[in-house]
């Protein structure tokens, strides 16, 4: 079958090289007007053993579900749609579904940047894609080159990597004439995992990534993956992109996609279970594909429907170590290391944590064995071979996968998970100092998938240390800027609009301005502000159109609104949706061109709703214009934080209290 395979392979990749490739090379060689076996340019030899090498890397995918045993990625793939960001499922234009290349959508857009969380499937669409152009010899957006950005850091370039990947098995590349020919056009770049790059090399491989795409010119075209990060918006040129939620019909498909039984028999009953109505409470889960694959596989371990996201884990992993591998001759209780199930869990606990913090999700032998080796020192009274633990990893117990000499975690989450519980049951006292420093830290954001799972490990450890100060924040952000305006304004709504501007950096600095109802104080602030981030003048006296139309070249997004995004979707009922009207909402869902102005946008609502100045219905307008512009999606609740703040202190007071615990000893 293999033999098969690989013959196909070279088929389709002799096709395109002949119909796509060379066509290109030999224009490139006219156009420069260069003898063609002289010169060191890269040859259709290069791309021939390239992309044969990479088309069968990426065809071929191991996931969690099969305990690192190997499945066509065509055989198990689920096409998921793209959509612009800001946009609902309605707007039309604006989703493509990715059960081919969209040529359409890179033609237009040229650079797109797909934007979603944790386990949404990005790398998936990025390798079928791939396989796409391969497969039907696409020549409309040129030769694929396929990057995994974790490769990259302060010494190591995107071009150095391209260099690599072209001349690993001929070198007689010249640097200068591969840029000479990537600069000619006729590439399509996919650059996936932006948020797997080191956080210490992340501001040099940003200068290098927009570096390499200056030079390269405009004839090429780009789409670059990652997870949320305040930094994408270096990539302000990029168009954005969401990957919509799986369907709960779709959520089947792949379930039986990745039943390898006689009869479908474990997604069969799977999904008997799940339209019982007795599990609405994982619903969304099955809108996340990593999740419902980790639903199937601990399902099919325990015949046990999890409730909680690290629930999932924890049963996958039994999974993973209680299986016994006909195909390797493994006995599951006969792992190298010679740890039980809980002493190897332990070991992994630290592994994961210092992995988070330090050296990322892919390391090199020497890196990720000294973390072991710290590890085995960390718990203290284990005896085992690091190396020996390490080879566990990647065939017992297949956490881990090798790439070359890379290793990295089958997938990002699962060393988030690990991490979680190592800072719940191993870091004693040191607990609340860690979680603060997270939560405080300038790259907060690397840490959210991980405290989404720790919520639920550790809910007081998680109030103590994310709710509590992000609710006395907001108090007292709310304390300080309280402000009155005529009684036909209700008080919610100006809370509401409080709350719109505790999500934004740079609000304080023209606070004054949307709490003064004084048109020569906007004024005021035109000159000093409005000038400096536009190239125009407009002269608004209303304050709230001024806010409005300001706030793309002012304003951007806090960790408040990230967190509070977390805590939504965690059911806690400090944060809520917006109150707007429908008919603003309606124009939200709708969604307007990106290319439409602040302004336009403003005089298009006034126009709708046909409501004079400062009422109730302009201002719940205007508030879901803030919100849309800052990128969030909730509101804080005044109240309601107050209580959580009270309701938190109670609990930390009742824990210092230990009477109860000495009582009968």
């Amino acid at each position: 079958m293999a033999e098969k395979s690989t013959e196909a392979t070279t088929q389709l990749i002799d096709s395109y090289v002949k119909n796509v490739v060379s066509p290109h090379i030999e224009s490139f060689v006219e156009m420069c007007g260069i003898p063609y076996k002289s010169l060191l340019i890269p040859k259709c030899e290069h791309f021939e053993k390239y992309l044969n090498r990479i088309y069968e890397k990426y065809s071929i995918i191991n996931t969690l579900v099969f305990h690192n045993s190997q499945r066509q990625l065509k055989d198990i793939y689920l096409a998921q749609s793209l959509r612009i960001d800001g946009c609902s499922e309605n707007c039309p234009d604006v989703a493509a579904k990715i059960d081919k290349l969209p040529v359409e959508l890179i033609e237009k857009y040229k650079r797109i940047l797909i934007n979603d969380t944790a386990g949404m499937g990005k790398s998936t669409i990025m390798k079928r894609m791939f396989i796409d152009v391969i497969d039907n010899s696409i020549k409309d957006v040129g030769i694929p080159i396929y990057i995994e950005l974790n490769r990259l850091n302060k010494n190591r370039n995107l071009l150095s990597v391209i260099f690599e990947d072209l001349s690993s098995s001929s070198k007689d590349i010249n640097v200068d004439w591969l840029l000479t020919l990537i600069q000619s056009g006729g590439f399509f770049f996919l650059l996936d995992g932006f948020d797997e790059i080191s956080i210490a090399d992340r501001n040099d491989v940003i200068k290098d990534i927009q570096s390499f795409i200056s030079k390269a010119g405009s004839k090429n075209y780009y789409i670059l993956t990652s997870r949320p990060e305040d930094s994408l918006k270096s990539f302000g040129d990029f168009r954005l992109f969401n990957i919509q939620p799986l369907s709960k019909d779709d959520a089947f498909e792949l379930l039986k996609k990745y039943d390898l039984s006689n009869g479908k028999e474990v997604s069969r009953k799977l999904i008997k279970l799940l339209n019982t109505g007795q599990y609405e409470s994982i619903d969304e889960y099955l809108e996340n594909p990593l999740l419902a694959s980790l639903l199937f596989a601990a399902f099919d371990h325990k015949q046990i429907i999890p409730l909680k996201k690290h629930q999932f884990y924890r049963q996958v992993y039994d999974a993973y170590f209680d299986s016994h591998d006909l195909t390797k001759g493994i006995d599951a209780h006969q792992k190298q290391s010679g740890l039980d199930i809980d002493d190897f869990n332990r070991v992994l606990r630290y592994v994961g944590y210092e992995c988070l913090i330090r050296i990322g999700v892919q390391f090199d032998k020497d890196r990720i064995l000294n973390t072991i080796e710290r590890a085995k020192e960390f718990c203290g009274n284990l005896k085992f071979g690091s190396n020996y633990f390490l080879q566990d990893l990647l065939i017992a117990v297949p956490l881990f996968t090798k790439d070359g000499t890379e290793y990295k975690w089958a997938h990002k989450s699962l060393m988030e998970y690990f991490a979680a519980r190592f800072i719940a049951e191993d870091t004693d006292d040191k607990k609340d100092e860690i979680l603060s420093a997270m939560y405080n830290s300038e790259n907060f954001e690397k840490f959210i998938n991980m405290l989404d799972l720790y919520y639920d490990i550790d809910l007081k450890g998680f109030s103590k240390n994310i709710t509590l100060p992000f609710c006395e924040q907001f108090i007292k952000f709310y304390n300080d800027n309280f402000f009155r305006v005529p009684s036909n304004i209700s008080n919610d709504l100006i809370e509401e609009r409080i709350s719109c501007f505790y999500f934004n950096k740079n609000m304080n600095m023209i606070f004054a301005v949307v709490s003064d109802n004084n048109p020569l104080t906007y004024n005021m602030y035109l000159n000093d502000v409005f000038l400096k981030y536009h190239s125009h003048f407009i002269d608004i006296q209303n304050y709230d159109a001024w806010v409005c139309f300001v706030v793309t070249g002012v304003f951007s997004r806090t960790r408040n609104a990230v967190w509070a995004r977390l805590l939504l979707s965690k059911g806690v009922s400090i944060v809520t949706e917006p109150r707007g009207s429908d008919a603003y909402r309606k124009l939200l869902n709708d969604g307007f061109p990106q290319e439409v102005s602040l302004l336009e946008h403003y005089r298009s609502y006034v126009a709708v709703i046909e409501t004079g100045y400062q009422s109730d219905e302009f201002y719940k307008g205007i508030n879901l214009i803030l919100l849309k512009y800052f990128k969030s999606d909730v509101i804080c609740d005044y109240e309601a934080c107050k209580k959580e703040v009270e309701r938190i202190r109670k609990e930390i007071d009742k824990s210092k209290n230990t009477s109860d615990l000495l009582f009968g000893i």
